[in-house]
């Protein structure tokens, strides 16, 4: 099961709130993923999920909460996946006019309106809901594993600019552009990808993105800390590597002997121990000697195979 049905199928199966709740949340559901039709002079409407607890919740939504009678339907695609897919019908009944124009989306003369009501998003825990029906309708989570993206897909610019607007109560910013006639509205970032999955209600999936974050955190921290300790390797082994150039260039031109014993003892220290660091020198010495002074004994030994090399 991919990562958005299960964050779906968490959501679908939440209780309901209060009645102001349940209709912002059919209000966007129906805005998004439903129909309008005409039959005997009277309104039906229909509805599609591809998700069988959201068509679950759609069902109880329209005949336990609002009292319409509805049927459901299963079908399967004919083509690609071949999965299933669930109509949602409300035949024509007393009261599905009346509701439509609560839930904002049709006047008294039966014009569709584009807007999103105000009284529907006027509070906070209203607007969750109606935030939670938009992504049951239109939306898609990645697995944080993979990646971080959220994305919602809505018909109409409009609409989407409403819906940004709406998430910036939240301190949401939802990104937006237009790709094959849809509508896309998405986020990339962790922080605000997590606040809407708290806004919508799915606990389980705040907690695989702070599980994967965490583990990004401590994967990158390692790899830095590899990184760093590898260059610092590679640096070590380079300057070993032209420390004992010139001290085998000294030995062969000159002889060691004829340097002074401080650079004799440490040119020797050395070539006992090629990998070694210059700290680690300096503490092999009697007395042990600091990184600076085995830095130091090591440049005069380079100046001295300069000259040679300049003779």
């Amino acid at each position: 099961m991919s990562f958005t049905n299960e964050v779906k199928n968490e959501i679908a199966r939440q209780e309901f709130g209060a009645k102001c709740c349940r209709l912002a949340e059919l209000a966007a559901l129906v805005k998004v993923n439903g129909s309008l039709r005409i039959d005997n002079q009277q309104l039906a409407l229909k509805l599609e999920s591809k998700n069988a607890a959201v068509a679950r919740r759609i069902y109880r939504l329209l005949q336990e909460q609002f009292d319409f009678f509805t049927d459901i339907i299963v079908r399967k695609k004919m083509y690609l996946d071949k999965k299933n897919y669930y109509i949602i019908r409300v035949p024509p009944q007393p009261g599905v006019k009346e509701i439509l124009i609560e839930c904002g989306l049709i006047t008294d003369t039966y014009q569709l309106k584009p807007q999103i009501k105000e009284e529907l998003i006027a509070q906070d825990y209203c607007a969750r809901s109606y935030l939670r029906g938009v992504f049951l309708a239109a939306g898609s989570v990645s697995n944080p594993d993979s990646e971080y993206h959220l994305e919602l897909t809505v018909n109409s610019e409009e609409y989407a600019l409403q819906l940004q607007k709406l998430c910036r109560k939240f301190k949401i910013d939802l990104k937006y552009r237009s790709k094959n006639g849809s509508c896309l509205l998405y986020l990339k970032r962790a922080d605000d990808i997590i606040k809407v999955m708290n806004l919508i209600g799915s606990d389980w999936a705040v907690l695989q993105f702070e599980n994967a974050r965490v583990y990004k955190d401590v994967r990158n921290r390692v790899n830095r800390i590899v990184n760093c300790e590898t260059a610092n390797l590679n640096k070590t082994v380079i300057a070993a590597q032209n420390h004992l150039e010139d001290i085998e260039l000294v030995d062969r031109l000159q002889g060691l002997d004829k340097l002074p014993a401080s650079l004799q003892e440490i040119a020797e220290l050395r070539r006992e121990n090629p990998y070694s660091s210059l700290k680690e020198l300096g503490e092999l010495l009697d007395p042990p000697l600091s990184k600076s002074g085995v830095n130091h004994r090591l440049r005069r030994i380079k100046k001295a195979a300069n000259k040679l090399k300049g003779k």
